[in-house]
């Protein structure tokens, strides 16, 4: 996935994506290129081209950047944004340093760790060392004296893995595989002494030594966990970890990542399906890695990968691990070797997999769910949307122009956008113009001023539905999903149901960053609705109010988070769509209480949508948690 430099491939991103998001199904190869530049093109406002490179298979080494790299990558961030942006809260930036410095819980984050105490006190200075401009030959030096601090207590640490106890004489294969494969770090917060980790993967890894000495994984243990470093090696390791920090807390939906670990950007975007991969979820444990679901042939459940690609995966960090795991030749392989031990075997395995072998073609269906629900002498269709992929809208089309030629009249559409953070510009483009074709809909606003306009899909005439529509939102319907029930509102299209929206009015792209080390998503531009009106931190107010979950707060309530913009009126017209026919009661049963609520409404006079104004109805989430050490 090569890139050319400074290339920018816009995508836009849930706004709730707090959580890693599960890996995607196997694909062909022709699938896999499919979707490695609809990764790069997602959502993209304007024709772009990207050449492709693979994923880097990660060294398993920490991550590093030089003082220069650092400077330079922050400035960056700094030039990009939609907006100015303003210096984190030193507070806030040791906190989240703290857990991006450690991917196991034994630098940093541990409790008895004399590393997080330094890091507080030198958050500020190196802060402003980051924020310097770039110059040749210059150095950080609060980033050198966290670095010492680290390398110090590596080598404590050190001692106690070393001193751990051997195993006994005559411990079972059993009990060995047990001890090397059981889960061993822990979530954030980290509660266990850094000091008893370093000792029990001590003894563990002495378990496995005993029994496979010649592993990869035994070798590389030691140096995976307390790497010897110089000092200016371990400041580098300090401030890619501060750049990994600073970027979530100006931009609460950017990120950076080195190329060992890119796979981390695009991980949470759940409306691609991202390629092939070994495993679906994975647990870490002391020597490797542990299969627990969806494993590729010829790997099994409960496997315990040692080494993949002449790679030992021991004291990787998770974001590693899953860069592993992505199944994208290097250079040119058909095949990936891949190192296991099973627990009915003493004896390691070593297993061929296949790269890229296509897969047969399957009709997998609409990415939604869709039912009808009988309604006044016909029905209306349900039509359950999670997130916004590309191809929404051509999907909605063709299952619309399926459902006009059943003998029930179909009276109307319910899109049920509840719990939806989103996706592809794309997709809600698509969609937006089944309903409403080729209408001028979103501008969108670059630092500095410069708009770009969104048209909607055209579809073919037997392609669009010209009789009723309604949206269905919550609290949690964002980005994407609020495009759709934007343009449906502003064009007097059809009426939305339920609560205020999420209010994530902004648009990221990825990019690789100057340096050369690695990949910048970062939030570049800001949309208003159709109207003007802004929908950045204030979201989108329905017609009807339903009893709908909403969260404490939302894009508004995001600490960093970009203000609004007031952009021009796009509006090619403003006449109402199709009335809904009044079901006065006559419906048929839905499983969905609140969808029964929308059905009633249907068909009643709108009361015209009023401005929604930005709230923060809560204290915000922290803009970047540190990463927890275990998933």
């Amino acid at each position: 996935m090569k890139r050319a430099p400074l290339l920018l491939c816009v995508v836009m991103l849930a706004a709730l994506l707090l959580v890693r998001a599960e890996p995607a199904r196997v694909a062909g190869p022709a699938k896999l290129e499919r979707d490695r530049r609809a990764r790069l093109l997602h959502a993209d406002v304007e024709e772009t081209s990207c050449s492709v490179r693979a994923l880097a298979l990660p060294t398993g080494a920490p991550p590093a950047l030089s003082c220069r790299e650092a400077r330079r990558i922050i400035a960056e961030v700094q030039g990009k944004l939609a907006a100015p942006a303003q210096t984190p809260k030193a507070e806030a930036f040791a906190e989240s340093l703290t857990g991006w410095l450690d991917p196991h819980g034994l630098w940093s984050a541990a409790p008895d760790s004399p590393v997080r105490a330094r890091i507080r006190q030198e958050a500020a200075a190196l802060l402003a060392e980051i924020e310097a401009p770039s110059r040749n030959g210059e150095t950080c030096v609060a980033a050198a004296r966290l670095g010492a601090a680290v390398r110090t207590w590596v080598d404590v640490l050190r001692t106690h893995f070393r001193d751990a106890p051997a195993p006994r004489d005559g411990a079972s294969a059993r009990s060995v595989f047990l001890l090397a494969s059981e889960a061993i770090y822990e979530d954030d917060p980290v509660r266990r002494p850094a000091k008893q980790l370093a000792a029990d993967l001590g003894a563990r890894h002495k378990a496995f030594a005993w029994q496979h000495v010649a592993s990869s994984a035994a070798s590389a243990a030691p140096g995976r966990f307390f790497p010897e470093m110089s000092l200016r090696q371990w400041q580098a390791v300090v401030l890619s970890a501060a750049v990994r920090a600073y970027v979530p807390l100006v931009d609460p939906h950017g990120q950076w990542a080195p190329l060992d670990e890119e796979w981390s950007l695009y991980a949470g975007d759940f409306s691609l399906d991202l390629g092939p991969r070994l495993w679906g979820r994975m647990l870490r444990s002391a020597l490797g890695v542990r299969v627990v679901d969806e494993p590729t042939p010829p790997l099994e459940v409960g496997d315990l990968v040692l080494a993949v690609g002449g790679v030992p995966t021991v004291g990787m960090s998770v974001e590693q691990v899953e860069q592993l795991s992505r199944l994208e030749p290097v250079g040119g392989e058909s095949v990936r070797e891949v190192v296991v031990w099973r627990a009915q075997d003493t004896a390691l395995k070593t297993l061929t997999v296949p790269i890229g072998v296509p897969t047969p073609a399957t009709d997998e269906g609409p990415s939604f769910e869709a039912e009808r629900v009988p309604y006044a002498g016909g029905s209306i269709a349900v039509v359950t949307i999670a997130d916004v992929p590309d191809g929404l809208g051509v999907e909605l089309a063709n299952w619309l122009k399926a459902a006009r030629e059943d003998p029930e009249p179909l009276l109307g559409v319910l899109l049920d956008l509840r719990g939806n953070g989103g996706g592809s510009i794309d997709g809600a483009s698509s969609a937006v113009g089944v309903f409403l074709p080729g209408a001028v809909s979103f501008p969108l606003r670059r630092r500095g001023g410069a708009v770009e306009v969104q048209r909607a899909w055209t579809p073919a005439p037997d392609a669009r539905w010209t009789g009723p529509v309604a949206a269905l939102v919550d609290g949690y319907t964002a980005s994407a999903a609020e495009m759709i029930a934007g343009a449906l509102s502003v064009y007097r299209r059809g009426p939305v149901l339920g609560a205020r929206t999420f209010g994530k009015g902004c648009i990221q792209e990825y990019f690789d960053d100057q340096s050369g080390k690695g990949v910048l998503r970062l939030t570049t531009m800001v949309f208003a609705l159709p109207d003007g009106r802004p929908l950045q931190g204030t979201g989108l107010l329905p017609d009807h109010a339903l009893p709908v979950p909403s969260p404490r707060y939302g894009e508004a309530g995001l600490a960093a988070s970009l203000p609004g913009w007031e952009g021009p009126d796009m509006r090619t017209s403003d006449r109402p769509g199709p009335a809904s026919a009044s079901a006065a009661g006559r419906f048929g049963a839905c499983a969905d209480g609140v969808v029964c609520r929308a059905l009633s409404r249907l068909g009643k006079p709108n009361r015209p949508i009023r401005a929604a104004r930005a709230t923060n109805g809560g204290a915000p989430r922290r803009a970047s948690a540190p990463r927890p050490v275990q998933k």
